[in-house]
């Protein structure tokens, strides 16, 4: 193979493997706002319920 070919069979290459990295990171990038979703729900949760745990707490102490 000539310098050029093998240029030319290079450049295809990169740009095949371009296009491919690109679909990898658009579909991971979905998947991974999902999952970054999942995690905000759940500590938006966790603090609800601590903050009542607390609120709880609070009033036990004032009982007695």
């Amino acid at each position: 193979m000539s310098f050029w070919e093998l240029l030319a069979l290079a450049g295809t290459m990169a740009t095949i493997f371009g296009i491919f990295t690109t679909i990898y990171a658009v579909i991971n990038g979905r998947s991974t706002r999902k999952i970054l979703s999942r995690i905000e729900q759940g500590q938006t949760e966790a603090r609800r319920e601590m903050a009542e745990a607390i609120k709880f707490l609070g009033q036990l102490i004032k009982a007695p």
